[in-house]
Order: structure tokens, then C-alpha cells, then sequence
């Protein structure tokens, strides 16, 4: 098949209402223009998808009929139940019928073969549709050191730690190296690997740092790091968005 110019379905986020504005009483849907710009500077089409609670099976086939590559971003945390376990304290807001949304995005993009990448919350999101599970809380489930700030608001369009990343994985073919600097925001992780997927990348103390499917020809990635932020700062980001767009361009 030749290569097109992708399109490219960005799943909105849920956002509180912007205090002092006319508009201060409604919720909004979008994202932070850094992804737009991301997708603009490499010469790739991009829509948002909105969230509709109500959506029936109909309306998600269309939605991911329509785009050839699906990016699921960051965001609230994710509700435990949807991975057997009980709410802590430690868990912060979540929202059931979004993530429900979200996992049937994740489903239909999956049988029509579509790319998706994972940023954050994203990369959580796909482990869950998989069946793995998470740590609701990682200093709860000392699953991180002192030594590495995984919640790191300070260095978000830099970096804040490195990244092992496994020799026989997508993501090495992506960057060509196994050892690379990333940011973090986040203060949930991947516990167990979802089936059909396998870890890709680690931090220096354990924490999971990317997942992806165990058929390179599929493109399933979830990255925990904000490799958006950084790709406004320096090139280091570029070749996983490169590749995500090149495998959205064939499918």
C-alpha cells in the first residue's frame, strides 16, 4: 500500500471548568496544544475525539474507522475496579464511564489494526484493556526510591531520570539506544504486564516506564514519560512519534 499523509485520533481529556470565565461552570474537553504542534511541525493531520458517555459500539467503530493511528494521553487516574481491586486512599480522582470509553477505543482500534500509542494515564490505559493491573499509589506500594522523582511538576519539559530500555523491544529499534533520559509525572504505574504485552523499558529503580505488543507489527506502545513536553524542547522525542506516524500511514 503506498504511504499517505495519516490522520491521526487524539483522545480528548476531561478538564475541571476554568475559573473567572463566562464559561466557569462547564467542563471542558481537548488537549494541550503541544500535541497539535507536534503533529503540525511533522506534517501529519490530527482531530480530536470527544467523550460521549453515552457512545454505543456504532459510534466507536466510526470513530476509529475514520483515523489511522489512535494517541491516548495523560490524565486522572484510573479506576481500580476496572482491575479487581479496591479504591484506596492514596487513588485521586477518577472517572469510570471514561475509562470505559477509553477501553473501547482501545478495543476497536485493536481488531481494525490501527496504531496506538499510550502517553502516561495512556500507557496505564492499555495495560488495563490487556488485563494487567496497576499500583494505585507508588510511594503507598514503595514501588519507587528516594533517589528518583517520579512526580517531578519542576522538570516537565526536561529531564527528571533514565530509562533501561530492553535490547529485544520495539522501543529499541525506535531510539537505537538502552539507555535513555526522560521527565515524569505521575504518581501511578504498571504492576503486572497485560497478556499479549511485554515490558519494553525500566527506570533505574524499578518503576515501568513503557510497554508495548508482543507483535512488533503491531504498534502498540504505552510510554510513562511525557515524551510531548520534551519534543518541544529538543529532538530526542522525535523518532517515537516518527515511527508512530510512518505505522499510522500504512494501516
Amino acid at each position: 500500500m503506498e504511504n499517505t499523509t495519516p490522520l491521526i485520533g487524539i483522545l480528548g481529556e476531561l478538564s475541571p471548568p476554568s475559573p473567572n470565565s463566562a464559561f466557569q461552570n462547564f467542563k471542558r474537553q481537548g488537549c494541550v496544544d503541544t500535541y497539535v504542534s507536534i503533529f503540525e511541525k511533522l506534517q501529519t493531520n490530527a482531530i480530536i475525539i470527544p467523550f460521549f458517555s453515552n457512545s454505543s459500539e456504532k459510534i466507536i467503530k466510526k470513530y476509529i474507522s475514520s483515523i489511522d493511528g489512535l494517541l491516548l494521553l495523560g490524565g486522572n487516574d484510573v479506576t481500580p475496579s476496572l482491575y479487581n481491586e479496591t479504591k484506596k486512599d492514596e487513588c485521586k480522582k477518577t472517572n469510570k464511564q471514561y475509562d470505559l470509553f477509553t477501553i473501547n477505543l482501545i478495543n476497536e482500534a485493536y481488531k481494525q489494526k490501527k496504531p496506538i500509542l499510550g502517553i502516561c494515564r495512556g500507557a496505564q490505559m492499555i495495560n488495563i484493556t490487556f488485563n494487567g493491573t496497576l499500583y494505585q499509589d507508588q510511594k503507598y506500594d514503595k514501588r519507587e526510591s528516594k533517589e528518583q522523582n517520579h512526580f517531578d511538576l519542576n522538570n516537565i519539559d526536561t529531564y527528571s531520570h533514565k530509562i533501561i530500555i530492553n535490547k529485544e523491544s520495539l522501543l529499541y529499534k525506535i531510539f537505537q539506544k538502552q539507555i535513555i533520559d526522560v521527565n515524569s509525572l505521575h504518581h501511578q504505574s504498571i504492576n503486572e504486564v497485560g497478556n499479549n504485552l511485554k515490558l519494553s523499558a525500566l527506570s533505574l529503580d524499578g518503576v515501568v516506564e513503557a510497554i508495548e505488543h508482543i507483535d512488533e507489527k503491531r504498534f502498540i506502545i504505552g510510554v510513562q514519560w511525557h515524551p510531548e513536553t520534551l519534543f518541544t524542547k529538543n529532538n530526542t522525542m522525535e523518532p517515537l512519534f516518527r515511527e508512530f506516524i510512518k505505522r499510522s500511514s500504512i494501516s
